[in-house]
């Protein structure tokens, strides 16, 4: 079992580098080829849409195949996209390098997760705040590591390190020998998170899917704000701020590390707060935060602001699919593999939106954009927490009468 949980850590650290890579070399990746910001967010598209086409094909071959082989080819196939990235091919190359890339992420995040949250019924969150931890730590370390080498002029090795990792893990899958038990240990199922309201009995289908569906717009537009900030932050730090290209990079360094730090402290949080009350403060602060963003005139703020959109924001997409799961018991695997589709979703939209906006307004009206986004978020949430509110008291009104 330590293997496993070491290994699946790993693949989310890759995870994490993948998320990033392309905000993290951009504006080089663009004056290489000599294009525009709407070609990055297209890039971006693809690796989403990539990354949308892996998560029903893992899913299938979930259910027919080892994990073993599942992990290793998601690994092998990230480690063939970085090395092509590596090599900077033609442009139509290097958008198929990222659709395989896309793929092989959707591979690892969605198989990792589904067999964390079937074999950890108890400790879902804190479970998968460690996954979440790893992913932080990948998406921190990378752009520091994009800093280095282009302030070197060899931005393409950043894709090297990637490669490297990703082939490792490739190995380590085959050789760990941990059998996946078909029943939940005592051990495992013994409950560790915060208390929280029992799952909701629906009345119908159409309820239960609604309320689904409520939960996977809000995996769609978070997925969507996150992949902007990855893909973009560095590149609105260069336009609206003006700072010089390795500081800008140096902004999702900033952003990943609020992040990392966050992720460490939801395992202590989960333990004290319930879902609804963790995911309503966070993502009303990460508001106020992104405002501070849009308002700053002086860069110390603009980094002190990033910092705190990272805190606030660091494990709302975990608690989201750790509560959606929750309130659909039984339904994990279903409902872990819809959560990972709509994150590819808002994933490619999104950052392909901001991509052309990039291009077309100026970087304040962006920024507001993707403020606007997160208050769709609150509300979201709000009606989810309102709507089985309602479902629970009319299940107790029917239960007492």
């Amino acid at each position: 079992m330590t293997r496993f949980l070491w290994a699946s850590y790993g693949m989310y650290f890759v995870g994490g580098c993948t998320s990033v890579l392309l905000g993290a070399i951009m504006p080089e990746l663009l004056s290489h080829y000599r294009t525009t910001y709407t070609s990055g967010g297209f890039l971006a598209l693809l690796g989403s849409i990539g990354f949308v086409v892996g998560v029903p094909i893992t899913t299938r071959l979930m259910r027919r195949l080892h994990y073993k082989f599942i992990l290793s080819g998601a690994a092998l196939a990230v480690a063939i996209a970085q090395t092509g990235v590596l090599f900077v091919p033609p442009f139509f190359l290097l958008g198929i390098f990222f659709v395989l890339n896309g793929m092989g992420a959707a591979s690892e995040e969605t198989a990792v997760a589904s067999y964390i949250m079937e074999q950890f019924v108890g400790r879902r969150a804190i479970s998968m705040s460690r996954l979440e931890v790893a992913f932080g730590i990948g998406a921190l370390s990378l752009p520091a590591l994009a800093g280095v080498f282009i302030a070197m002029h060899a931005w393409r090795f950043t894709s090297l390190f990637i490669a490297i990792i990703a082939l490792i893990l490739t190995v380590v899958w085959q050789v760990i020998g941990y059998s996946l038990p078909s029943h939940r240990s005592s051990e495992d199922s013994e409950r560790r998170d915060a208390g929280t309201s029992a799952p909701p009995v629906f009345n119908g289908m159409l309820s239960k899917y609604s309320v689904l569906m409520l939960f996977l717009l809000m995996i769609f537009i978070y997925v969507g704000v996150e992949g902007s900030i990855n893909s973009f932050l560095p590149s609105i730090f260069t336009v609206y701020l003006k700072t010089q290209p390795y500081l800008a990079s140096m902004s999702s360094a900033a952003f990943w590390g609020s992040m990392v730090l966050g992720r460490f402290a939801i395992g202590w949080i989960v333990r004290r707060v319930s879902y609804e009350r963790y995911l309503f403060s966070s993502i009303l602060m990460a508001s106020v935060f992104f405002l501070g963003l849009i308002t700053a005139k002086q860069l110390w703020v603009s980094y002190l602001s990033i910092l705190g959109v990272g805190l606030s924001l660091s494990a709302v997409y975990s608690i989201t699919m750790v509560y959606a799961n929750h309130t659909f018991s039984g339904m994990e695997r279903t409902v872990t593999s819809s959560v990972t589709a709509c994150a590819g979703v808002g994933g490619a939209i999104f950052p392909a939106v901001i991509g052309f906006s990039m291009d077309h307004l100026p970087a304040k009206q962006v920024l507001w954009m993707i403020q606007g986004s997160i208050i769709v978020l609150l509300i979201s949430f709000l009606v989810i927490y309102f709507s089985l509110h309602i479902i629970r008291q009319h299940h107790f009104a029917k239960d007492g009468t």
